[in-house]
């Protein structure tokens, strides 16, 4: 059965970001970027850190910026760190550290 949308509506953006994360272009440009980025982690690299990338970031989210989902240079390999900071996650054991350490963030 095909599930009628609504624009806007939760399901469709999920469905329209699974569609593109899923498709062929972004697949072969998120290898073209990990393979230009060497697998480090682009963030580290720029503070002398060498680490490899888990991820290929938007820098622009796509979510802002539909048009910009293709755009190579808008494109960054990051480490989990590095991705995680980027989105401000936090892990729970950092989370715990920080709120016992009486740290804000």
């Amino acid at each position: 059965e095909i599930a009628q949308c609504l624009v806007g509506s939760e399901m469709c953006i999920r469905d329209r970001y699974n569609s593109f994360y899923n498709s062929p272009a972004w697949k072969q440009l998120r290898a073209e970027k990990w393979v230009s980025a060497d697998g480090l982690c682009e963030m580290c690299r720029e503070k002398g850190i060498v680490r490899k990338a888990d991820e290929i970031h938007h820098i622009v989210p796509i979510e802002d910026d539909w048009s910009k989902r293709l755009d190579f240079d808008n494109l960054i390999a990051l480490c989990k760190d590095c991705h995680n900071a980027q989105h401000e996650r936090i892990s729970p054991l950092k989370k715990f550290l920080q709120e016992f350490d009486g740290e804000t963030k």
